[in-house]
């Protein structure tokens, strides 16, 4: 991500699932912004600055999560009128999910200028209008809610798994123990 196309103005978004990780914790955010080199992440959630993440995004119709690296640049606390939220930049993210990122950041833009060029006298093609943001502010947020918990259910999932094979190895170990001391008595 070294190169200058990288360093690229971030669009605003709607409709992508923000599902992420830092250290121990894992929690859903509201994707707000995303460019090829960082995004904006709407979250309660207090995460110290120069904290390094794993960002998992995905779009509606699918379950494959694009997995990206990332370090906390700026925390908003949310006071006067701002959101609160992460402001992350993207690190060592590898080619193939790079590539995949572009191909989603052209797929936005293409996405809203077909939707500008409906909508006459529309000058700002970044931002969404009032009424943009009211009809499908609500619906939106509740999806988003929905993939954070399916993100997390999956990752919950996968760590119950793991558990498993714990305890048939530790149920395996315990068998081999009572054989030994059975045969020494």
């Amino acid at each position: 991500m070294a190169d200058t196309q990288s360093r690229s103005h971030r669009l605003r978004v709607s409709g992508i699932a923000a599902h992420v990780r830092a250290g121990a914790a894992a929690f859903p955010c509201q994707l707000e912004e995303l460019s090829a080199d960082g995004a904006f992440l709407r979250t309660d959630r207090p995460v110290e600055v120069g904290t390094p993440l794993q960002v998992d995004l995905v779009k509606p119709g699918t379950r494959n999560a694009l997995r990206l690296s990332g370090i906390v640049l700026r925390a908003v606390p949310g006071k006067d009128g701002h959101q609160p939220g992460l402001d992350v930049e993207f690190r060592l993210v590898p080619s193939d999910d790079f590539q995949r990122l572009v191909a989603w950041l052209d797929e936005i833009r293409t996405r809203a200028s077909r939707t500008l060029a409906h909508l006459p006298g529309v000058a700002d093609a970044g931002a969404p209008g009032p009424a943009e943001e009211d009809a499908g502010g609500e619906h939106s947020k509740l999806m988003l809610q929905i993939k954070g918990l399916l993100l997390e259910t999956d990752e919950l999932r996968d760590r119950l798994h793991l558990r498993d094979i714990e305890i048939d190895d530790l149920r395996r170990q315990l068998a081999t123990a009572e054989q030994l001391l059975g045969r020494r008595t």
